[in-house]
């Protein structure tokens, strides 16, 4: 999981709120990538720190669970990114 946090910061996600590894601790809005009784899991907490179980998904490898993760915390900085350029007015297609 070391060689995960260096490819989260090395893709400029390292702002984002989220958890690797440890799948207990209840940080409210955070991506989890983690175990769960040996399967491979990522999901989301809620702004209480519970698991949104609507998001909690199994993976048969850690391989399929990083993919899954890197694509979900690209897609919540693409989403920051269109909600501050429609802060200040721009429109985000240009």
């Amino acid at each position: 999981m070391d060689g995960l946090r260096a490819e989260v910061e090395a893709a400029g996600l390292g702002h984002l709120r989220l958890l690797i590894g440890n799948t207990s601790l209840p940080v409210s809005g955070a991506h989890v990538i983690g175990q769960i009784d040996g399967v491979w899991v990522t999901f989301l907490r809620d702004e209480r720190g519970l698991v949104e179980e609507l998001t909690l998904v199994e993976h048969p490898d850690e391989g399929s669970a990083v993919t899954e993760f890197m694509f979900q915390l690209q897609n919540l900085a693409r989403l920051e990114e269109l909600r501050a350029l429609l802060d200040a007015g721009a429109d985000p297609d240009d």
